[in-house]
C-alpha cells in the first residue's frame, strides 16, 4: 500500500516549514485537463513507429566508456579537497538536523492510526484520523486507508485533491489516484492522472505503462498508446539492461500490428532483438520476426549492444560477416568498423585492431565517432607500435581540442615520448596539457609527472612549485588523493632543502587526514622512522575520534532543490516503503562533500543501512577525510565491513598473513561477493584463477580447486590467504611487492625490481608501469590501514624505509 511499518520521526506538520523548500519543478502547479476535454497524447512530431525505431537504430549503442582499457564504472561523484571551517565561521544555507527525520505519526492518536494502517485495519485508521488536523500527511494516510478499504471513489477524490495541494508528493498522489479511478472503471480520469506524473519521477515509467494499457485495452486508441510509451524508448544513452525499454518496444510492436502497420511491427521487433538481446522479450521478438529480413543497420546496432555487454566474440562474429559488404566512409560502415576494432582491442588483438581502425580515422569524418576511433587506435598502437601512438594521440588533441579525450591524449603521448627517451617532446606535451586543461582530470597527473622529472634532475625548487600547483588545482583535476600525494612528496623533498621540521609537520598532516589511504600509510611509516613521537601522537588521535558521536547538523545545500531528496524526506516521515529508493535516486554528480554525507546519514539514521552502504563505498573511493571524527567513522564503518571475518582470521593465522590485509584484498577483488566471476576467469572472494588455486591446493595437499569449490568462501579464503602468504615470503615480507604480485604476477614484479633497483619503496610503487597494478597496491594497502584503525587492531602495519636500494626490506 506504499507505507512501511518502521517509523521515524517528525512530531508535527508545521516543522516541515523549517526545512521544505518548494522544488524548482513545483513552481507551476500541475493542473489536470478536465476529463471531457482530454486530448489523446500523440507521438512527438507525429512520428510513426517505423521512424521511431529507425531513430533508435541510428544511435550508436556502443557506450564511450568502452573506449578506455579501464572499463571500471565511472565515478558517481567527484569530491575535491576542502579546508575545514571553524564552527563560529559557518554560514548555513539549509541547515539540517536530526529532528528533520521524525515521523509525522510519532505519538498519540497519529501513532495509533499509523499502527492500525500497518496492520491493515484501514477502517480503524480512518476513524482515528477523522478528528485530526487535516495536514497533508494526515490526508494522505486517510486516502490510502480508503484505498485499502476498497473505497475507490473516496480514495480517488482525496488523492486528486492532495495531488494539487502537496507538490512534494504530487506524483505519488497522481499515480495512486489513477489506480483508484481504474478500480471504478473511469478510464478517462485514470489516464489523465497517469499523464500528470512528471518525467523524472520514480513513478513515471509505471504511469506511462498504465496509461498505454488503458489507451490500448479500454479506448482502443493504439496511436495514443504508442505515444504514451515513446518517452520510455527515446533515450540519449543506450540502456541494454533496462527491462522497461524492452517491454515497451515489444508492446509497441503489438500496437503496430493492431494498426496494420506491419513495417512498424517489423522495426519494433528488430529494436528488441538488437537493443535488448538478452531480455525475455527478445525471444518473443525473434518469433515475431519469423522469415522477415534482419536489416544491416539493426545487425550493427545489435553487435554494438553485445560489445557493450562484453560479449566480444559474438559481436565480432556478427560484424566480421558484414565488413566486406560495408564500404567506408559510409556512416554505417564507419560504425561497424569502429565497433569491430574496439572488440579486437578488448580481446587484446592489437595488431588486427590497428588494421581495422586506421582506415576509420582516415576516412570517417563524423565528429563524434572519429575522436573515439583515434583514442582506441592510440591505445592499441601504444602496445605494439608505441611510436605510432604518439602521432595518433597528438592528432586527436590537435583535431579535437575541446573533446573530453584531448587532455588524455596529450598525457598518453607524453608518457610514450618519455619511454622512447624523447624528454623534450614529453615536457612539451605535458606543458600544453597543464596550460590548456587546468581543470581537466589529467591536470594533476601532468603536474606530478613534471615534478617527477624535475626531481630526477635535482631541480628541487621547480619540483616543489609543481606540487604546490597541484594543491591549488580546482575542478575534476583536484581530488583528495592528488592533494595527499602532492603533500607527501613535498614532505619528501623538504629535508633536502634543510626544512626537516616543516617536512615532519606536513607528514603529520597527511598521516592524519589520509590515515586510510596509501599516502597516509606512507606518511605515518616515515614518521615512525624519522619522528616516532609525532607518529605516536597521530596514532593516538586516530584511535580515539576527537568529536562527539552526534552527526547533526549538516548542510543540505543544493540537495534541497532535488525533487528526489525532498520527496524522499517526506516519504521517510510518512513511513513509506519506497523512501530509501527515492533518496537513492538523487543525482549525486557534482554535489559537494557535505551533501553526500547528509544523504548517507539520512539513510543510515532512518534504518536503511543497506541502502546507505553503496554511498559509503563510492564516497570512500572518491575521497574522504580520515576517521578522526566520529561522524566520519560511521561512513568508514559502512565502507569497510568485515564479512567472513571468522574465516579470514582462521586461515590468515595458518598462512601467517595479517587478516586486515586479506580483508582489504577481498574488498578490492570482489567487494565481498563470494560468487564473483571476472571476465578473465578469476573466481570468488579472493578472485583466484583456477590454475593458481590448483597449484596452491597441491602445496597444501588439498583436493584440487574446482571452479565450484572456489565459489565457496571457506575454500576460497583458505587458498587466497595461502597464496598471499607465499608471495610475502617470496619477497621477504615486503607487502607492496606481495600485493603487486597478487595482481600482476611475481614475474612482472621481479622485472620492475630489476628496472628500479635503487628506488625506495614509495618511489618504486610510483613507478610501477602498469596503472592497474599501481592503483591496486595503493588501494589494498590503504584499505588495510583503514581496517586496522576502524577495528582497533592490536598493531598497525608500518612500511619499512631506509637507505636507497633497501626497498626489499619487509614491512612491520
Amino acid at each position: 500500500m506504499g507505507l512501511q511499518d518502521t517509523m521515524l520521526g517528525w512530531k508535527q506538520w508545521p516543522l516541515v516549514a523549517a526545512l521544505w523548500v518548494t522544488p524548482v519543478w513545483a513552481d507551476t502547479p500541475s493542473v489536470l485537463t478536465p476529463p471531457a476535454a482530454l486530448t489523446p497524447p500523440t507521438a512527438p512530431g507525429g512520428a510513426d513507429i517505423s521512424n521511431l525505431a529507425e531513430s533508435a537504430s541510428a544511435k550508436p549503442q556502443l557506450n564511450s566508456s568502452l573506449d578506455s582499457e579501464d572499463e571500471e564504472a565511472p565515478p558517481e561523484f567527484t569530491l575535491g579537497p576542502s579546508e575545514p571551517v571553524a564552527p563560529g565561521e559557518r554560514k548555513w544555507v539549509h541547515k539540517f538536523d536530526g529532528m528533520s527525520l521524525t515521523s509525522y505519526f510519532a505519538e498519540g492518536v497519529l501513532a495509533q492510526a499509523k499502527s492500525a494502517y500497518d496492520q491493515r485495519r484501514y477502517r480503524a485508521a480512518r476513524q482515528l484520523l477523522d478528528k485530526e488536523t487535516p495536514t497533508p500527511p494526515v490526508r494522505y494516510l486517510r486516502a490510502m486507508s480508503a484505498f485499502g478499504q476498497g473505497q475507490w471513489a473516496v480514495a480517488a477524490e482525496e488523492l486528486s485533491g492532495l495531488a494539487q495541494d502537496w507538490p512534494t508528493m504530487s506524483d505519488y498522489c497522481h499515480f495512486e489516484a489513477a489506480r483508484a479511478y481504474e478500480k471504478q472503471r473511469k478510464w478517462t480520469e485514470a489516464i489523465a492522472h497517469y499523464e500528470a506524473v512528471k518525467p523524472g519521477s520514480r513513478r513515471y515509467t509505471d504511469a506511462r505503462f498504465g496509461m498505454a494499457s488503458l489507451l490500448e485495452k479500454r479506448k482502443r486508441d493504439y496511436a495514443a498508446a504508442v505515444a504514451a510509451l515513446t518517452p520510455i524508448v527515446q533515450t540519449d544513452t543506450p540502456r541494454p539492461g533496462d527491462p522497461d525499454q524492452a517491454a515497451a518496444w515489444l508492446t509497441i510492436a503489438r500496437l503496430a500490428r493492431y494498426q496494420a502497420d506491419y513495417n512498424g511491427e517489423h522495426r519494433a521487433h528488430l529494436a528488441v532483438w538488437a537493443l535488448h538481446p538478452f531480455s525475455k522479450e527478445a525471444t518473443a521478438a525473434v518469433k515475431g520476426l519469423r522469415d522477415l529480413p534482419y536489416v544491416p543497420k539493426w545487425k550493427v546496432a545489435r553487435a554494438e549492444t553485445l560489445l557493450s555487454l562484453h560479449q566480444n566474440r559474438e559481436a565480432m562474429d556478427t560484424l566480421g560477416k558484414m565488413l566486406p559488404k560495408l564500404e567506408l566512409p559510409d556512416e554505417l560502415a564507419c560504425r561497424a568498423h569502429f565497433a569491430y576494432g574496439t572488440a579486437l582491442r578488448k580481446e587484446r588483438k592489437h595488431s588486427h585492431a590497428i588494421r581495422v581502425l586506421r582506415p576509420v580515422t582516415e576516412q570517417c569524418q563524423d565528429a563524434v565517432l572519429r575522436p573515439r576511433a583515434l583514442y582506441v587506435l592510440g591505445y592499441s598502437e601504444s602496445v605494439v607500435e608505441p611510436e605510432s601512438s604518439i602521432n595518433t594521440y597528438l592528432q586527436l588533441a590537435r583535431d579535437y581540442p575541446q573533446h573530453p579525450y584531448a587532455d588524455d591524449a596529450l598525457f598518453y603521448a607524453a608518457g610514450k615520448a618519455r619511454e622512447h627517451g624523447e624528454k623534450a617532446a614529453a615536457v612539451s606535451y605535458l606543458d600544453q596539457l597543464i596550460a590548456n586543461y587546468p581543470e581537466g582530470n589529467f591536470a594533476a597527473e601532468a603536474l606530478f609527472q613534471r615534478f617527477w622529472m624535475y626531481r630526477a634532475e635535482g631541480k628541487n625548487e621547480a619540483a616543489l612549485e609543481a606540487l604546490t600547483r597541484i594543491e591549488a588545482l580546482r575542478g575534476t583535476g583536484s581530488t583528495h588523493e592528488s592533494v595527499q600525494r602532492a603533500r607527501y612528496w613535498r614532505a619528501r623533498l623538504l629535508p633536502g632543502l634543510g626544512r626537516t621540521v616543516e617536512a615532519h609537520a606536513l607528514l603529520e598532516r597527511v598521516a592524519a587526514e589520509g590515515a586510510a589511504t596509501w599516502y597516509g600509510l606512507l606518511a605515518r611509516s616515515r614518521l615512525v622512522h624519522e619522528a616516532p613521537e609525532r607518529a605516536s601522537t597521530i596514532v593516538a588521535r586516530l584511535r580515539q575520534p576527537t568529536s562527539p558521536a552526534e552527526v547533526w547538523p549538516l548542510e543540505a545545500g543544493s540537495l534541497m532543490k532535488d525533487a528526489h531528496f525532498v520527496t524522499g524526506l517526506e516519504m521517510l516521515r510518512l513511513g513509506h516503503r519506497e523512501a530509501a529508493a527515492e533518496l537513492l535516486a538523487v543525482d549525486r554528480k557534482g554535489r559537494d562533500e557535505e551533501s553526500i554525507r547528509l544523504l548517507f546519514h539520512v539513510l543510515r539514521a532512518s534504518g536503511n543501512e543497506r541502502h546507505a552502504r553503496p554511498i559509503a563505498w563510492a564516497f570512500r573511493r572518491e575521497g574522504l577525510a580520515a576517521p578522526t571524527e566520529a561522524e566520519t567513522r560511521l561512513i568508514y564503518s559502512a565502507a569497510y565491513p568485515q564479512p567472513f571475518r571468522e574465516l579470514v582470521v582462521r586461515h590468515c593465522r595458518s598462512a601467517k598473513v595479517n587478516p586486515d590485509l586479506m580483508q582489504a584484498l577481498m574488498r578490492e577483488e570482489s567487494a565481498f561477493n563470494p560468487r564473483a566471476r571476472s571476465s578473465t576467469g578469476a573466481l570468488g572472494l579472493a578472485q583466484l584463477m583456477p590454475a593458481t588455486a590448483s597449484s596452491v591446493a597441491r602445496e597444501l595437499r588439498l583436493t584440487l580447486a574446482t571452479p565450484d569449490a572456489l565459489l565457496e568462501p571457506h575454500h576460497n579464503i583458505r587458498l587466497g590467504s595461502a597464496y598471499l602468504g607465499g608471495l610475502q615470503r617470496r619477497f621477504a615480507g615486503n607487502l607492496a611487492y606481495a600485493v603487486a604480485s597478487y595482481n600482476a604476477g611475481p614475474g612482472a614484479v621481479d622485472r620492475w625490481i630489476s628496472r628500479f633497483p635503487d628506488a625506495e619503496l614509495d618511489e618504486w610503487v610510483e613507478q610501477i608501469p602498469v596503472e592497474e597494478t599501481r592503483l591496486y597496491v595503493k588501494r589494498v594497502l590503504g584499505s588495510a590501514a583503514a581496517y586496522q584503525f576502524l577495528y582497533d587492531s592490536g598493531s598497525l602495519t608500518t612500511l619499512a624505509f631506509g637507505d636507497r636500494g633497501s626497498n626489499n626490506a619487509g614491512s612491520r
